[in-house]
């Protein structure tokens, strides 16, 4: 599993650095819609939509959902406010599962919702991180990543409470800790590197702002874990051979990318 885990990094990582460091604006919105049709492509599976016209339809409405959003900066708040409201939705039917979660089984309409509250705030938000200043998009992985890590080896050697037993009996406590013990390495590190003489706010905001994005990553993960759950599914997909989907590797940042940049925009 380690094994699988660094190799995937070793591919997908230099990707993503390179696609938000060099990348112009358009190049950038160009590969994140190559990543809304293939996860959300994956997503249809999960909601058992299986016919390639309806997966096509779908896919198409994210993108214009995501792209008419992104072209209107005023209701960028409203999108942020909104994602943070149903991804406290989402909250309920983690720590409920399996009870409460009759709507998420058997509601189509509430699926195809649910979907469109994953992907489209999650592309706004990085469209607008990116056009900000290309190093928050970076961070932002950066803190998703040191979480995971963190988790990981945290959760592998001192693991012993469940975290949530009944949506991903691996998880636990500790290894949460873990990932926030690493996520503060890293905002400290970031500090110290792009601000010229850090103060002590600077480095509570930031310190904040990794630990919001290490708890809102783990929802983000648990939550895939119940849609996974429900449909009888151990992965999103295999574009991972051995590793899973694309939905797999990005779900920690379909929470976390509308959570950061409101709270970035709130206290920066």
């Amino acid at each position: 599993m380690l094994l699988k885990r660094i190799l995937t990094a070793s591919i997908v990582a230099p990707i993503a650095v390179f696609s938000i460091l060099v990348f112009t604006q358009t190049g950038f919105a160009l590969a994140l819609t190559l990543i809304l049709i293939i996860s959300s492509w994956e997503y249809c599976d999960l909601i058992q939509i299986k016919h390639l016209a309806g997966k096509a339809l779908y896919a198409l409405l994210i993108l214009l959902v995501t792209y008419f959003l992104s072209n209107s900066p005023s209701s960028l708040s409203l999108v942020l406010y909104a994602a943070g409201v149903w991804w406290l939705i989402a909250l309920i039917w983690v720590v409920m599962f399996p009870q409460g979660s009759s709507l998420l089984r058997k509601s189509l309409v509430v699926k195809l919702i649910n979907g469109l509250f994953i992907f489209a705030p999650m592309a706004i938000s990085l469209l607008a991180l990116h056009l900000q200043d290309k190093v928050l998009v970076l961070f932002l992985l950066i803190l998703i990543w040191a979480a995971d890590i963190g988790a990981y080896f945290a959760g592998t050697f001192f693991g012993k409470t469940k975290l949530c037993l009944n949506v991903s009996p691996g998880k636990t406590f500790e290894g949460v800790y873990g990932g926030i013990a690493l996520t503060q390495v890293a905002a400290i590190s970031y500090v110290y590197i792009s601000i010229e003489t850090p103060s002590l706010n600077d480095f509570l905001i930031f310190s904040f702002l990794a630990l919001v994005v290490a708890l809102v990553s783990v929802l983000g993960d648990l939550f895939e874990s119940v849609l996974k759950r429900i449909a009888q599914v151990k992965d999103s997909g295999n574009i991972f051979p051995g590793h899973g989907g694309l939905l797999d590797r990005i779900d920690s940042l379909t929470s976390a990318a509308p959570i950061f940049i409101l709270l970035y925009t709130f206290l920066i």
